[in-house]
Order: C-alpha cells, then structure tokens, then sequence
C-alpha cells in the first residue's frame, strides 16, 4: 500500500469531514422534516419559528440517515505495492529476480552496470592529484611573493601586494575546486557501494520491465502501476480494496468512514473495513477500467479520485476480484462515546471573539446563544466532544444565517 499520511493528506481529512458535516446537517433537516411533517404544518407555526433537534437524536443517526449508503464497485488489490525505478541515466548489469517469484525484505533485486563509474572514479582521482599538485604550487608562490615584498617600498610594495592577493584569490578557487572533486568521487563511489538494489518488502514480483526509462532518481515510489517501473513488488498475503468516486461526491466521503463489502457474485458474503485513503492528488481518467459509482444516475465524463478500504479481514478474498464498497449501513451513534458529542457544523463563534465558540440552544420554546467548550474529536465519526455547556437533553438549531437569538422555535419530536 502507499501510505500517502502527510501534511496534505491531512488536510484532505479535515476537509472531507467538514463537507461529510455540512451534508448530514442537511440530511438532519430532511431526515425529521419528513418524519414529522404533520408537526411542522400546525397552526403554530407562521414561518418564522426556527426548527431544532434534540442532541440525543444527532448522535442516534444512521448511516443511511446522513446520506452515506452509496454503492460503489471495488477490486481486490495488494495492501501495498512498491514500484522500483532505475536511477536516471544508469543500466543495469545483472537482474537476480523473476516474474512471480517470492522475496523477502533485504533480498537482492537487481545490480547497476558500474564499469563507467569505476572509470570516472580513476578519471576524478587523475583530476584531484592534478589540483593538489596547483595548490602546493599556489601556496610557495604566495610564500615567494611575500618574502620579496618585505623588502619592497613605495610602487614596488604596492604591485607586490596586488599579485599577493590575486594569487590568494586564485588559491581559494582551487581549493574549491578540490572539494568539488572530492565529492563528486565520493558520490560515485557510494553509487559503486550501493549498486545492489534490495527488496523493501516481503512479496511477490509482479513486473520486471527491462525496457523502462526512469523519470527520476528515486529506487522506490508507491502508486498504482506506473509503466516507467523498472520492477513493481506487491505485498504478499495481504489485501485491500481500491474503489473510484467522481470529483462531484468525492467530499462525500471521508477517512475513517466504516464500510462494508460485499461480493458481486454473493450478497450475503460480507467483508468490514474502513476508508483508509483518498488520493485526490492523482485522478484517474481511464473509463474502461470496470469502476462506476452507483448513484442511480450514470457516472458523468469527469476525473475520478481511488480511494482504499482497509479491511478487517481478508479471508476468502481473491486478488483481482470484484466488490461491491457500501458506505456506511452500521449504526453511525459512536457507541462507545459517553457525553455530549456533535459534529463542528454546530460549532459558531464571532468575529468578536473567535476563540469561543457556541451553540444555537431552544430554551422556553426560543433560540438561545450559549457558550460551551470544546474537547478531543473522534477519529471513527469526526465529531467532538462538548465537555462544558450542553447536555444530551438540550435541543439545538441545525446551522442556518437566519438563526437569531429570541426567535421562537420548535423542537422535532
């Protein structure tokens, strides 16, 4: 697998569950709008209440709720692949692998051909003897110089000490110039020392391409399948799914979002896991590749993101196989939560005073502006714990512009 947990992926998370949050205060209004629309019709309402939902009912949403049971087809794919490219410019001298053979971490994959870096070697130490040779020169004639000029005056001194500081110049140059040599043999021996390339992981050899042109000089990058690898390694006993989503949902989704699959040929053969990646960073563009999002409407002509589904379990599993990627469909309320626990899109704070935030609270049948204080997230729903402030009875209004403190409003029962 290529783990892409960096700086930027992390963004990515925080992105993803600020949208998913958006989306389930949305469904929030659906989802109890029409449980109790007869409620909302009353007499009692001329438009201008405001409409909350208890907390209680929040953390009891669903997945099906919030919106999150699309299907998606998937393929059975190595936890990790390892794609091995060949250094720019270098060829190699002996491959000690094979298509489909075993390996283990450590292992030797393949050696660089070092004859024309032992030869630029022998060349640079020619090279560096010669500079050290002008060096020792450079110095006695510096000595030389300033032996004359202590019994020079007047003109004569002063050409004296002309020479002596060009000749200074010109020693530092070469000097310089010795140390630029001195690595540049360095950096090719340590080519020679490391012309053995070994395997990184435990698996199996996919690919062997002999024929392939390096792009950079990188020995390894992860991804999924880059023709210009030299030679690709796949994990070996180990699986996840790849799924594809559209650019228009793919903040539908986020990291940590349980999933089920499910087999194409037997539905009630299950697979549990969670949403481990999203590589929005390199879409894919290939319609032929037996991906669709099923959404109910055809998938549109646009790029597509992979992401990858960590499984609980591999067994029955076959590479290459076929799934169905079902979001959600368990019980969304983190049970193992205790307290108050909401999602950020509840979260207000003024300009004023943008480090304390605040809730949207009916108290007495009208909205009421009440401080809380905000604790630790949970990573497997995104939401956060209210550690001061509010109480699994309170009611809040869901976000909206138009939620002003004192206006009447109506909790959905």
């Amino acid at each position: 697998m290529s783990k892409k947990k960096n700086k930027k992926n992390k963004g990515i998370i925080i992105g993803a569950i600020v949208v998913v949050v958006l989306f389930a205060i949305a469904a929030v209004c659906v989802y109890f709008i029409q449980k109790k629309k007869a409620a909302l019709n009353t007499p009692t309402g001329d438009g201008s209440e405001i409409y909350a939902v208890r907390i209680t009912d929040i953390m009891g949403l669903n997945a099906s709720d919030l919106g999150l049971n699309q299907r998606f087809s998937g393929i059975v794919e190595p936890q990790k692949t390892v794609e091995i490219q060949l250094e720019s410019g270098r060829t190699t001298s002996e491959i000690f692998v094979e298509v489909d053979d075993q390996v283990k971490a450590g292992d030797p994959l393949f050696q660089y051909d070092t004859d024309e870096i032992m030869m630029k070697i022998e060349q640079g130490k020619l090279e560096l003897e010669k500079i050290e040779n002008s060096i020792i020169t450079q110095q006695q004639q510096i000595e030389e110089l300033k032996e004359q000029a202590e019994d020079a005056w007047g003109d004569t001194l002063l050409q004296y000490t002309i020479q002596i500081q060009e000749a200074e110049v010109n020693l530092k140059q070469t000097e310089y110039d010795r140390d630029v040599k001195k690595m540049e043999i360095e950096k090719s021996q340590k080519s020679i020392d490391q012309a053995i390339v070994v395997c990184p992981i435990d698996g199996i050899i996919r690919s062997i391409n002999e024929n392939s042109q390096s792009q950079n000089n990188d020995y390894y990058g992860g991804g999924s399948g880059s023709s210009n690898a030299f030679m690709t390694v796949i994990a070996d006993g180990q699986y996840r799914i790849k799924g594809l989503i559209n650019e228009q949902n793919v903040y539908q989704i986020s990291v940590g979002t349980p999933v089920t699959i499910r087999s194409r040929v037997d539905e009630n053969q299950i697979w549990t896991g969670v949403i481990e990646e999203i590589d929005t960073a390199n879409p894919e563009n290939n319609q032929n590749q037996g991906y669709y999002y099923d959404s109910g409407d055809a998938m549109l002509q646009t790029s597509k993101y992979p992401f990858y589904v960590q499984l609980d379990s591999y067994d029955g599993l076959l590479m290459g196989q076929h799934v169905y990627i079902e979001m959600g469909g368990e019980v969304y309320e983190p049970a193992h939560l205790e307290g108050v626990w909401l999602w950020n899109g509840y979260f207000f704070y003024d300009d004023d005073d943008p480090a304390q935030p605040y809730c949207w609270v009916v108290k007495n049948g009208k909205i009421q502006k009440r401080k809380i204080t905000i604790g630790e997230i949970d990573p497997e729903t995104g939401m956060y714990q209210v550690t001061d402030g509010l109480t699994q009875d309170d009611a809040l209004a869901w976000p909206d512009e138009s939620v002003t403190e004192g206006a009447p409003a109506i909790i959905i029962q």
